[in-house]
């Protein structure tokens, strides 16, 4: 009903174009959804596999005889210095310096580790003769895989799985005298059932990622909308105010001056130009801060650099700038909601006592960063607040994403820091 709606308010043209923007987005949240769930179960895997160190260290010492001992031993210390440096990936912050990409671990890297989960496993089940445990550990394998989002590889890994326990089964004579082939064909098919179990798992991680995405591709486009439909009613209001109550504002207080001049030393009229001066300042703010004309007259820059002294005298806090931003391009008036936005939530929720703000170009991205020293917050905070229903923030970050820029909360030891990359256009020198 909703998509609809909008779809009978955008007209035929535009409810394609909505449709299509919607798919664009739904594909960029899938991904986004598939990254942050392929990190946790990254980690989630890196601690396990430490755990499975451990196991393989106590079924060699318990469960296989000495003489297996010093080749487990290597395979064990290879695959404990696989385990750490595994773990090392997956916890370091240097190895995710993507700005929420998976850039420092590539698509097939967690799928390589899970491959040498399989190795390594299966080949300490084959280094051991007549080792219970070391199959047992080998039921471990499932878990690993279960914890991937994407079906095709888990089916490739499962396979794989279950041809190493099946050869490391067949391959132990001595497994095959004390249960007979029945018993190790049916341990097998245990196996496999774990296997299947784990895939089915996979599957519908996998339909529920892309539910979750789709769903939040919608509530996206539908907030980028009703953004993009309150620019347009600030805009009105900012033009209907300039054009209206401080043109007449203007006039009366040309008025009073000539009555001033007709009159001199009439405190009456000297208040009331006081009075008309604070009106029309307060009514250029109002404009100002609805829809900056000066951000269509000086470019990006200039604008930003008057909302933060703006915001310095109205609020006392000491707000820095360094801005070196030459150009025009048409995500300007985004990048400046989202410094308007954040600026004001210093102003009322940091209890900072300085704020900076810094924008330039780099690598033709527009780059945003903007600080302060108060409470500060995290992406936690910023989605309770949305499901309160304080959607401001939100709403910007969207925008950013939906323009194909980047939206990030880094952390701090102290306060805030939102870093902002928008993609530029083919621009020119502002004039």
């Amino acid at each position: 009903m909703l998509i609809r709606n909008f779809s009978s308010y955008l007209g035929g043209g535009g409810a394609d174009e909505y449709g299509d923007r919607v798919t664009e987005i739904g594909d960029a949240e899938l991904q986004r959804t598939r990254r942050g769930h392929q990190l946790r179960s990254y980690r989630i895997a890196a601690v396990i596999r430490i755990g499975v160190v451990g196991l393989m260290l106590t079924a060699m010492v318990i469960g296989t005889r000495r003489y297996e001992w010093p080749r487990q031993s290597i395979l064990i210390g290879l695959y404990a210095g696989v385990a750490l440096f595994a773990l090392a990936r997956a916890f370091s912050p240097f190895a995710w310096l993507g700005r929420g990409r998976l850039v420092g671990i590539g698509r097939l890297e967690p799928f390589g580790f899970t491959i040498v989960d399989v190795v390594a496993l299966t080949v300490f089940q084959v280094l051991s003769t007549d080792g219970i445990d070391p199959l047992l550990i080998m039921m471990l394998l499932p878990i690993f895989i279960g914890l991937d989002v994407s079906s095709r590889r888990a089916a490739v890994v499962l396979v794989c799985s279950m041809v190493g326990y099946l050869i490391a089964v067949l391959e132990d004579p001595l497994m095959q005298d004390e249960f007979g082939l029945d018993e190790t064909l049916f341990r097998f098919a245990l196996y496999a059932g774990l296997c299947g179990t784990a895939y089915m798992a996979v599957r519908i991680e996998e339909r529920h990622t892309r539910s979750i995405a789709g769903l939040s591709a919608l509530r996206e486009e539908l907030l980028a909308q009703t953004m993009t439909a309150s620019d347009v009613l600030q805009r009105r209001i900012s033009e209907s105010i300039h054009d209206g109550p401080l043109q007449d504002v203007l006039a009366v207080r040309q008025e009073l001056v000539e009555l001033k001049h007709a009159f001199p030393g009439d405190e009456r009229v000297e208040r009331a130009l006081a009075g008309l001066q604070t009106a029309s300042q307060s009514l250029r703010q109002a404009t100002f801060e609805l829809h900056p004309a000066v951000l269509e007259q000086a470019g990006l820059g200039a604008a930003v650099q008057e909302l933060a002294s703006y915001t310095q005298r109205r609020s006392g806090i000491e707000v820095s700038t360094d801005i070196d931003y030459p150009i025009r391009d048409e995500n300007d008036r985004i990048v400046f909601g989202v410094v308007r936005e954040l600026l004001s939530n210093i102003v009322h929720h940091s209890k900072a006592k300085h704020a900076s703000v810094t924008l330039g170009v780099n690598e033709h991205k527009c780059v945003l960063d903007v600080t302060d020293d108060g409470v500060g917050f995290d992406a936690d905070t910023m989605a309770r607040r949305l499901g309160e229903g304080h959607i401001g923030l939100e709403s910007h970050r969207t925008r950013v994403d939906a323009a194909g820029g980047v939206f990030l909360i880094l952390d701090e030891p102290v306060g805030s820091h939102i870093c902002v990359e928008m993609p530029l256009k083919p621009a020119h020198p502002a004039t």
